[in-house]
């Protein structure tokens, strides 16, 4: 707290008052202080040092303030300040945000500013899309930006769950066990929605979204009305959108965040006699949060193995196509407490099965490259190859070979090199899934 902001206060305080009408109530003399935009922004500015100007007021009394004013009844002045103060101090916000598991929120802040910014623009209902693949850490950054952003939504936030439950029946139980709303009977589903929207509290509203599969299907049905723009929308997903939805792609970690989650979790004094190994494990990982958080907590329970063993079992389950599988890419259900409520094997799982039978061989088939770019002439030759060789010699379609890479691009399950056009690559991890699929399947690119 600094000297500037309580002299400040106090000055302005002192003004306010002292010009008041003599025979102004104590209630008269708080909606003074509340009006005065002075007051206001300079709370506003220092937030954290106005929390601790209250705290010493309300501990220590008007003396400790230093506040004097000629003519006043010491009595009076307390229950002035004091109901002011008071009405400074933040107003609970309803809320259902799941609590983070993470330990130490490491990196995404450019990420979080960004996505602030995104909903407070435009005149409509903001949709944010925060995109990218499984095990990216969407949910726990939608998490974050709830914690850090929450004084800005007095009206609620909302946490839907888009994959497994219906966002309307969602919407409404939010409404009658937070905002205590009485919803009248009779209504269908999406009346009951639209009653909430009409009749929710004052204030900007958050909704989070999380892990959209279909928007079409379970979202679009139950948004607020467009022109209602104090609801913001935040949406974690793996799919790829368009305007007006707006995107916020989000990508793995830099390798010196990646080294600090695995330290964070494990410990400096582990990684620090393997520090070389360890930067090997997380770009053996290629920077991917949950694959360093779930080897990381995986190496906490085991405190006499060594990173050099880990990261030699893994590349030796590779060889066989089971890395993947392995048990330190598994989340333990009996003792988690991260975020993520999947394993690697499982979280992929998911985006999997949204893909149909062209674009899972497309997968599979790009597995067997060497882990680098691939061009994307290449790929085509060996599928040309594969058509020719198989029983009944297959048409190669070109138009379904590009449909098929669409729809891998569109559940960020393969990426467009930065470095040339036409070129494309699996990320470390999904590479190691999609050849664990080649069970049984070795002429895939005969």
């Amino acid at each position: 707290m600094t000297d500037e902001l309580i002299q400040k206060l106090k000055q302005l305080i002192e003004e306010d008052l002292q010009t008041a009408p003599a025979a102004a109530s104590i209630e008269q003399l708080v909606e003074r202080l509340q009006q005065d935009e002075r007051i206001e922004q300079a709370i506003q500015i220092n937030t954290g040092d106005a929390v601790g100007f209250q705290a010493m007021v309300q501990e220590g009394g008007v003396a400790n303030m230093g506040i004097h004013l000629h003519g006043w009844e010491e009595e009076k002045l307390t229950q002035v300040l004091t109901t002011f103060l008071k009405s400074l101090q933040p107003k609970e916000i309803p809320n259902n945000v799941p609590c983070s598991g993470v330990a130490k929120f490491i990196g995404r802040k450019p990420e979080l500013e960004r996505l602030h910014t995104q909903l407070q623009q435009g005149s409509l209902v903001s949709i944010s899309a925060v995109e990218g693949m499984g095990g990216v850490g969407k949910t726990e950054l939608a998490i974050q930006y709830t914690q850090r952003y929450a004084s800005a939504y007095e009206g609620g936030i909302a946490w839907l769950y888009a994959r497994e439950f219906n966002v309307g029946t969602q919407v409404v139980g939010f409404a009658q066990s937070r905002l205590n709303l009485k919803i009248p009977e009779g209504l269908e589903l999406p009346d009951q929605v639209a009653y909430c929207w009409r009749n929710w509290r004052e204030g900007d509203v958050l909704l989070v979204l999380d892990d959209v599969v279909n928007y079409g299907r379970d979202v679009e049905p139950y948004l607020p009305p467009p022109a209602s723009s104090r609801f913001k929308v935040v949406m974690t997903t793996r799919l790829t959108f368009g305007p007006p939805i707006q995107s916020l792609s989000l990508n793995v970690l830099s390798p010196d965040q990646a080294l600090e989650l695995l330290t964070v979790l494990i410990g400096d004094a582990r990684v620090q006699p393997e520090l070389e190994i360890a930067k090997t494990l997380c770009t053996w990982l290629e920077y991917l949060p949950l694959g360093i958080e779930l080897v990381g907590r995986y190496l906490l329970k085991r405190t006499d193995l060594s990173l050099a063993t880990l990261l030699f079992r893994l590349q030796e389950k590779a060889k066989k196509r089971q890395a993947i599988q392995h048990d330190a890419l598994q989340r333990d259900e009996a003792t988690a407490t991260s975020t993520a409520r999947r394993g690697a094997e499982a979280a992929f799982e998911l985006s999997w099965d949204e893909l149909n039978e062209p674009s899972q061989h497309l997968g599979k088939l790009l597995s067997l490259f060497a882990p680098a770019p691939i061009p994307w002439y290449l790929a085509e030759q060996v599928e040309q190859k594969y058509c020719e060789n198989s029983e009944g010699a297959i048409a190669f379609d070109d138009e379904e070979f590009e449909n098929a890479r669409t729809k891998l691009l569109d559940l960020h399950l393969l990426q467009l090199s930065q470095q040339q056009e036409q070129t494309y690559r699996l990320h470390a991890l999904i590479r190691e899934f999609f050849r664990s699929k080649l069970e049984g399947e070795t002429d895939v690119a005969a």
